[in-house]
């Protein structure tokens, strides 16, 4: 049977394999909060509609509008920090190269 070697990574491959995932979190998380944002938009044009031409169902249309720029502030609030956090990693990388 032929030995199986088990491949180590150095420091510097775990570092940038480290950044690596956190940049690819972050920009999973990022689109699904940006999904989230489209998707709060739409529930209000989607009312805003339904009070303008009279279709059925009737909601609070403030509310959702309220609702959508809660969530729009929030996203952009996360998807910053997230992305200065990954700034921060990359620029720590770069200093110990």
């Amino acid at each position: 049977m032929p030995e199986e070697k088990e491949e180590k990574l150095t420091k510097k491959e775990e570092e940038k394999l480290h950044v690596y995932f956190v940049e690819k979190v972050v920009t999973l998380m990022t689109g699904a909060m940006g999904l989230v944002a489209a998707l709060a938009w739409n529930d209000a044009i989607r009312k805003l509609f339904e009070r303008v031409f009279g279709t059925q169902g009737s909601g609070d249309v403030t509310a959702m509008f309220i609702y959508a720029a809660i969530v729009t502030t929030a996203v952009v609030v996360v998807t910053y920090r997230l992305t200065r956090i990954v700034e921060k990693m990359r620029k720590k990388e770069k200093e110990k190269k």
